[in-house]
C-alpha cells in the first residue's frame, strides 16, 4: 500500500502563518503537520508515501532530507498549476503513482494514530471513506448522506440529509484505485475541472452506483487546518495525539525525530 498526501495549496485562508511556508509545515507541539502525518503512515506499516507538493516545494523537500524514515520511500510530485487549481488535478498528477491499494490524505488533517489504523482495517472495502458525525456542520465542511452504510452523496454544498463530515482520509483498494483512476480523467474533461475537490471523482462514482463504504470514526481525533483557529486548536490538543520524547506512549504515534 502507498499513501498519497496532497500538499501543494497555498493556504491562504491561514495567514499570516503560511505566507512563507506551506501550512504542512506548520508546528503542532514539537512536530509538523506533516511530520505527524508520516509518523502515522510509518506506524501502520506502510512503507511508501508520495507528496504531491506546490507552495514551498522547497521547504518541504529540505524537511524531508532531515526526516528519518527508518527505510521509508517518500517522493514528491510537484503541481505547477497548485495557484489556480484544487485537489482535483493535485490528486491526478499522482495517477502514474496509483498501482497497488492506496490512502490518500489531504496536507492539512491532523488526527491520531488510529483514525487511520482503524480506516486501514476494513480490508475487504474497495472504496472507505472515513466520517466522523458533529452537533453541527459549517460551509467549509465536507458533507456527506450516508445510507446503510454506504456514502450516498458527498459534497461541501450538501445541505439536505447530511449524516456526517467526511473525514480527510480515503483508502481505495485493489478495483477501487482503478475506479477512482478512471472517475479522476473523467472529472479532469468537465466543466471546471481546475476548481474542483479531488472528492467529485468520488461522487462520480456513487453516481454511477459504485459503493462508498462509510466508517464512523466515533471520539477519534480528527481535524482539518484551515483557519488560524483550527491552528491554535490542533496545537493545544496535540498533547492528545502526539507522543512527545521523554513521555509515556499513549499512542501509536513517534514524535519528533529531527
Amino acid at each position: 500500500m502507498k499513501a498519497v498526501i496532497l500538499a501543494a495549496g497555498r493556504g491562504t485562508r491561514l495567514y499570516p502563518y503560511t505566507k512563507y511556508i506551506p501550512k504542512c509545515l506548520l508546528d503542532i507541539g514539537g512536530v509538523t503537520i506533516l511530520e505527524n502525518q508520516i509518523n502515522h503512515v510509518r506506524d501502520c506499516g506502510i512503507d511508501e508515501v508520495i507528496i504531491v507538493v506546490g507552495f514551498g516545494f522547497d521547504k518541504v523537500e529540505n524537511f524531508l532530507r532531515s526526516y528519518n524514515g527508518l527505510g521509508m520511500k517518500i517522493k514528491t510530485l510537484y503541481n505547477p498549476f497548485y495557484q489556480t487549481t484544487n485537489s482535483l488535478v493535485s490528486l491526478a498528477i499522482a495517477r502514474g503513482e496509483m498501482d497497488e491499494d492506496i490512502v490518500i490524505m489531504n496536507g492539512d488533517d491532523v488526527y491520531e494514530f488510529d483514525v487511520l489504523d482503524y480506516a486501514l482495517s476494513f480490508r475487504d472495502e474497495k472504496i472507505c471513506l472515513p466520517i466522523k458525525k458533529k452537533p453541527s456542520y459549517e460551509e467549509e465542511d465536507m458533507k456527506v448522506e450516508v445510507l446503510s452504510g454506504a456514502i450516498v452523496d458527498i459534497s461541501k454544498s450538501l445541505t439536505n440529509g447530511v449524516s456526517a463530515e467526511s473525514v480527510g482520509i480515503r483508502v481505495f483498494r485493489d478495483t477501487g484505485v482503478e475506479l477512482l483512476k478512471r472517475a479522476i480523467e473523467e472529472e479532469l474533461r468537465a466543466e471546471s475541472a481546475e476548481s474542483k475537490w479531488y472528492v467529485s471523482a468520488v461522487r462520480r462514482l456513487i453516481s454511477k452506483g459504485y459503493r462508498v463504504n462509510s466508517i464512523d470514526v466515533e471520539d477519534r481525533f480528527w481535524m482539518d487546518v484551515d483557519y488560524p483557529s483550527d491552528l491554535f486548536k490542533a496545537r493545544f490538543l496535540s498533547n492528545q495525539f502526539i507522543n512527545k520524547p521523554g513521555e509515556g506512549r499513549l499512542l501509536k504515534v513517534v514524535g519528533t525525530s529531527r
